[in-house]
């Protein structure tokens, strides 16, 4: 099984506290985006089998979802909305400011830069997901400050 056995444990907890099992698959799948860093082929053919399911519905549910990726996201994942609200307080130029601030100093590996449809942050737009945390509303300095916190724990870990 591609899962490790602490987050099969974890998802089968959560199957018992559920009505029917399979209510805990968006659990799950957001489970396996954490510990596994993705939800790719193996990782859906784990889940099919833990829940009696086809892979096409694990698959299809797991798609649907921009909080999901079946390819390794980058350690630091910042996600930007791209909703109505964060675009009309100028969440393009944030996401603009972003990209070019992140020229040369970060690599792929490290940081996953995406554009999300919706976090339903519209009180705090423009708005992000910053490794699981959501921040806004953004100006320049909020995304230099981001960015120099991502860099700082990267010095940590190194």
């Amino acid at each position: 099984m591609a899962l490790s056995e602490a987050t099969v444990k974890v998802i089968k907890q959560a199957q018992q506290k559920m009505p029917m099992p399979r209510s805990a698959l968006l659990f799950a799948l957001r489970t396996v985006q954490a510990d596994e860093g993705q939800v790719g082929p193996k990782e859906v053919e784990a889940l099919s089998e833990l829940f009696a399911i086809s892979p096409v519905q694990i698959e299809g549910v797991a798609r649907f979802y921009d909080l999901l990726s079946p390819e390794p996201e980058g350690r630091h994942p910042v996600r930007v909305c791209e909703g109505v609200v964060c675009v009309m307080r100028g969440g393009d130029a944030i996401w603009e400011f972003l990209g070019t601030q992140m020229e040369g100093i970060f690599s792929k590996h490290m940081v996953a830069l995406s554009r999300v449809a919706c976090l339903g942050h519209c009180d705090h737009a423009p708005a992000a997901l910053v490794d699981d945390s959501l921040v806004g509303p953004l100006d320049h300095d909020d995304v230099r400050g981001i960015l120099e916190g991502i860099v700082g724990r990267k010095a940590d870990h190194d």
